[in-house]
């Protein structure tokens, strides 16, 4: 018992002390830096454009969108023209309103009935699609705040964020079919700022944390020091992961944490992180604050 007790001390010490790093207050960091990083991750796009562009994934490919929106990067205009080209049924399906296309408002459970939880809900806000809600309960749930909160979803890191852009898309497409918006959208807010406050893991579900707040209307939420951590957590090619070595960058495969929690896994940078951080860098580089 001795024993165990000693380990169950380090962990929490060791947990705590991390918790302490991810809220201690910082400067808030510097706009050149932001520009090099940003620099440096649209580069990874670039010679990376063979493997991003076989990911069809339009959530991502939206981020890059609402980049070109604000930094005007023709290097991103030219990814994004590519991808279109190979993928014109993006253009005139369910996800179109993503990329300022036409919305299907008629569109039914049938359409989206093989689609995850959180795109079902996702397409019903993109496309104000009421008959969607009327037909599948788990899309007019995902309106309340406490959605997130059930046992069968409380243990998904990405529940709030996905649920937050769905919200977020019924105001931006203004549905107007949801008289809380702004009650719901403050209720989620809160509860990432929570997630972000204890969960130290900075992996894809961070960063999209950050993001959700900062383009969601909380950005004065956002600690300098999560930014910071951010920017810290870019690896050496310019792109982000979903995975973080305990033992440091450049360690192979090594003991860390993914968005699973503890597993064992290597430093490596994807398409679904790094297009987060590209428009986190973005945003904070071209907003008025």
């Amino acid at each position: 018992m001795g024993f165990i007790a000693i380990v169950v001390c380090l962990i929490l010490t060791a947990y705590f002390y991390g918790v302490y790093q991810n809220n201690r207050e910082v400067s808030y960091p510097d706009k050149v830096q932001m520009q090099q990083q940003l620099e440096k991750s649209v580069q990874w796009l670039v010679n990376n454009e063979r493997r991003i562009l076989s990911d069809v994934n339009p959530m991502l490919w939206w981020m890059l969108f609402e980049t070109y929106k604000i930094s005007h990067d023709e290097r991103i205009a030219k990814l994004l023209e590519k991808y279109h080209k190979r993928n014109k049924q993006i253009q005139y399906g369910v996800w179109a309103p993503l990329f300022d296309g036409n919305k299907y408002p008629y569109i039914d459970a049938y359409t989206v009935q093989n689609f995850p939880y959180y795109n079902q809900h996702l397409i019903y806000a993109l496309n104000c699609a009421t008959k969607i809600e009327k037909e599948l309960s788990v899309v007019g749930q995902q309106n309340t705040p406490a959605f997130c909160h059930q046992a069968e979803y409380f243990y998904r890191p990405a529940c709030t964020t996905h649920q937050l852009m769905g919200i977020n898309f019924l105001f931006t497409k203004q549905c107007g079919f949801l008289a809380n918006i702004d009650e719901v959208s403050q209720s989620l807010q809160k509860d990432i700022i929570s997630q972000l406050t204890w969960d130290i893991r900075v992996v894809d579900v961070y960063l999209q944390r950050v993001l959700m707040l900062l383009i969601t209307g909380a950005q004065d939420s956002v600690e300098p020091i999560w930014i910071q951590r951010v920017l810290d957590h870019q690896l050496g090619d310019g792109g982000w992961g979903n995975f973080v070595s305990l033992l440091g960058p450049d360690k192979g495969k090594s003991l860390g944490f993914s968005a699973k929690g503890l597993s064992l896994g290597g430093e490596k940078s994807d398409f679904h992180a790094t297009a987060q951080g590209i428009y986190i860098l973005s945003y904070l580089l071209n907003s008025n604050s």
